[in-house]
């Protein structure tokens, strides 16, 4: 009687150890001890282009990141808008910001990969963010027999920008060790921007054409206020 009350009691014993072992240390995402929020820096590449990115915790459930971010892009278009004239398209899209995050872990004592979920909110300053197009014909036009350059026709430039201070708000996954000090992260979300500012300008013979189309514009990239945002991060704790 007193050796199966003993197996009992020690079998009880080894249960809660284990699962007290496996709850408070050892999380199914194969990291042990391992907080979701640690110092780091790192890059980021995502939507937003490239970048860099510095972390430290606030305590074992809040975080602050700082980060900034690089977006150039830039081409052309050929396109035509009859059947014998051709005009050419040349654009620039340029995004740069510093931004601001504080981290919020919900889960702290949940496993896998819901220890390192983090809800996110904050904000931006888009030094640049928007771009413009120059707009003209690819070759001369003819009136008959006569022919006008291009740059006779006319040349429609415009712009876009939303640059500007921006919340943000947004979840993601932090501090997914990868080997030693080494981790990854994944951020999705999204910035407000709000309504840009249009700005549209033409010359020569076309210098009617802004009256029309610029408040057009104005009007079909109303809707476009929220700049989303998904993004990887490799950084090494320190």
């Amino acid at each position: 009687m007193k050796l199966t009350l003993l197996m009992i009691l020690t079998g009880c014993g080894l249960l809660t150890s284990t699962a007290t072992f496996a709850q408070q240390e050892w999380l199914p995402d194969g990291n042990l001890g391992h907080p979701a929020f640690q110092k780091l820096v790192g890059i980021t590449v995502g939507t937003q282009g490239v970048g860099a990115e510095v972390g430290t915790p606030l305590s074992n459930r809040f975080n602050l990141r700082l980060s900034t971010s690089l977006l150039p892009y830039k081409g052309d278009l050929v396109k035509s808008f009859n059947s014998s004239s051709k005009y050419n398209t040349d654009f620039k899209v340029e995004f740069m910001n510093f931004s601001g995050f504080i981290d919020w872990q919900p889960f702290p004592n949940a496993g896998a990969l819901f220890h390192k979920f983090a809800l996110t909110v904050g904000g931006a300053y888009f030094f640049k963010a928007g771009g413009n197009a120059t707009v003209m014909l690819n070759e001369p036009y003819y009136v008959g027999d006569i022919a006008f350059t291009p740059e006779e026709v006319g040349v429609i430039n415009t712009t876009v920008d939303w640059k500007g201070w921006v919340p943000y708000a947004g979840l993601g996954w932090q501090n997914l060790v990868i080997a030693g000090g080494f981790n990854m992260g994944v951020n999705l979300g999204a910035y407000y921007i709000g309504d840009p500012e249009v700005k549209m300008t033409a010359t020569n013979w076309l210098s009617s054409n802004p009256e029309v189309n610029e408040p057009i514009l104005r009007r079909n990239l109303k809707d476009y206020k929220w700049l989303p945002k998904l993004e990887i991060k490799f950084a090494y704790n320190y």
